[in-house]
């Protein structure tokens, strides 16, 4: 069963309430002509009595009455719904791409996924709140009209559809351009949508650029391009609308001509003339409406489609082991992993490293050690090989299982538009004030914390904007204190930060790291000579590992690396003669 199907058979099934209401609506706005042509019919034969006249009135005015409780009963619940099935929605999604491996982030763009959160949960939510509603309305009203026509006089019921397979055959004829167009448009609201977020969250880079820059021009074209298309679809839409409305309408012209002539020649009273022309109209008005509201499932199941595209995305298999998970020594072993469509990014890795100890991955940019960090944290499952922790391996630990062995420092700290405190607060959710305090003493920013202008209350801003790199690093440090997991992972935390910074961060960490197995990523090799264990790590592949003397004696890779570092770190400017500075 598709998404759309479970999605329609849920809906469907709390509707009933509102389908009836529906239902009776429909009745109500029908009978209340039915009995004013019928009371006009009295007044014309001179039989109106004024009960009769009192009876009319009355049920006329309950018509209207019960019409509108009806509409009211139906669009509450079919909106209550709506919003639950809306809401279901995106907690499925949220849920889904929580379990979904880094890898999926890395080929789908921001933008994109930020569409069908909103955009596309919104046009579910349009469809059965008001598309649902309005195509069964649309098909259920002309029923019930061409019945009454029946047993009112026949030939004009079979005159009044007369229009019908042609209106049908538009239909089918100009469905697929509707949906082709219909597909364009929604990918150009995506590319403009992802061009803007792209421009906006860059505008420091365009500025900087000046006129030389060619950002604006294309955010510009992508907004012209989805401008083009939504008139595209417009008349997409539009022409084959114009040529149903004519068909339709012929019915009722039909309906109006053969009916005169029936009336001329006495085989069709006036009261059921103006009753038939007057229902034709309905007719014909509901069943134009009908072929309008395709548009609502074309877009509707184009939504389904974006929305599909993350739901189907197969989650990586977890394993659920039974007890608690215990911290040890994490042994790699004969690891391969190649990212999508690409070659291996990991071949035949076979390490351990021992509980309690400081160990670095180093080597050049691309060699593969953050995407081995990536795979020891259970962010990608490998193609093959194992990893396991305590002897345990981590295919058989859920998510919430591995996830608990380990805390990682980043380059780039990501802070939430949240007050201090509950930035922190994320490594332990119920942590009290005084755990917060204490762990941000140890990642050195409490001071810090307290100049602000609402201390721990004061709000980061969007994406930490507010803050340095090293403030923003030390607040993921004391997050990390906080989780206090078993195993460290270091990704180059140090690498872009000032000298002042550096130092907190190189004491927070020191703090951070006791009685704790710490791997470090590396690219300063002086900040791990002291390792217990050093990865040396080149296209994939693991080289050499051993202690910092160990690899010096035996490591030609390393040799040249610590002698590089050793240039850069001796690196000066000087002036030349001629004023140049070298």
């Amino acid at each position: 069963m598709t998404n759309q199907q479970k999605l329609l058979k849920q809906v469907t099934g709390k509707n009933r309430l509102s389908n009836i209401m529906l239902c009776g609506k429909i009745v109500f706005d029908v009978l209340p002509q039915v009995l004013l042509i019928h009371m006009l019919g009295l007044v014309f034969s001179q039989s109106l009595s004024k009960k009769q006249l009192w009876l009319n009135l009355i049920s006329i005015a309950a018509c209207f009455i019960l019409k509108a409780g009806c509409a009211y009963v139906a669009t509450w619940k079919v909106h209550e719904t709506a919003y639950n099935a809306l809401t279901d929605m995106r907690m499925q999604i949220s849920r889904h791409l929580k379990k979904l491996a880094l890898g999926f982030f890395q080929e789908r763009k921001i933008g994109d996924l930020t569409n069908i959160m909103q955009h596309d949960v919104e046009q579910i939510e349009i469809y059965l709140a008001h598309g649902l509603p309005e195509i069964m309305a649309a098909t259920l009203l002309p029923t019930v009209i061409f019945v009454f026509m029946l047993i009112l006089e026949w030939r004009l019921a079979l005159i009044m559809i007369i229009g019908v397979p042609l209106m049908w055959l538009t239909k089918k004829i100009a469905a697929p351009q509707w949906a082709k167009n219909t597909k364009i448009f929604a990918a150009s609201v995506t590319k403009m949508q992802e061009d803007v977020m792209e421009y906006v969250t860059t505008i420091p880079v365009i500025k900087a650029f000046g006129k030389e820059e060619t950002k604006t021009k294309k955010t510009i074209k992508a907004t012209s391009d989805y401008v083009y298309w939504v008139k595209k679809c417009m008349a997409g839409i539009s022409i084959p609308m114009g040529l149903i409305d004519i068909f339709m309408e012929s019915g009722v012209v039909l309906v109006m001509i053969f009916g005169t002539w029936l009336l001329v020649a006495g085989e069709l009273t006036i009261t059921k003339f103006i009753l038939s022309v007057t229902l034709g109209t309905a007719f014909t008005s509901a069943i134009a409406k009908t072929a309008t509201l395709q548009h609502y499932k074309i877009v509707f199941n184009q939504a389904m489609t974006g929305i599909g595209s993350i739901l189907n995305e197969p989650v990586p298999e977890r394993g659920n082991a039974k007890g608690s998970v215990s911290n040890g020594d994490i042994e790699i072993n004969h690891l391969y992993f190649a990212y999508k469509g690409k070659q291996n990014a990991l071949k035949d890795i076979t390490i351990t490293f021992k509980q309690n100890s400081k160990n670095a991955l180093v080597g050049a940019s691309g060699c593969g050690k953050s995407t081995l960090a990536n795979l020891l944290m259970g962010f990608w499952q490998p193609d093959s090989g194992n990893i396991c922790i305590a002897g345990k391996d981590t295919r058989e630990l859920s998510e919430q299982q591995q996830g608990s062995l380990f805390s990682i420092v980043q380059q780039e700290v990501f802070l939430f538009n949240l007050s201090m405190e509950e930035n922190i607060r994320i490594g332990k959710p119920h942590a009290t004030k005084e755990e917060i305090i204490s762990a941000a003493k140890r990642a050195r920013i409490h001071d810090f914390i307290m100049s602000l202008p609402n201390g721990y209350d004061t709000t980061a801003g969007e994406s930490g904007i507010k803050f340095s790199g090293g403030e923003k690093q030390r607040i993921s440090i004391a997050r990390m204190i906080l989780k206090n997991a078993p195993i460290i992972i270091l990704d180059e935390a140090t690498a872009a930060v000032d000298t002042e910074n550096e130092a907190y961060i190189q004491a927070a960490i020191e703090d951070l790291r006791c009685n704790k197995t710490v791997i470090a990523i590396a690219h300063h090799l002086n900040t791990i000579q002291d390792a217990d264990k050093i990865a040396v790590m080149d296209n994939g592949q693991l080289i050499d590992s051993g202690t910092h003397m160990e690899l010096l004696a035996r490591c030609e890779l390393y040799k040249k690396m610590v002698h590089d570092q050793s240039k850069v770190d001796n690196w000066n400017i000087k002036e030349t003669g001629t004023g140049a500075l070298l």
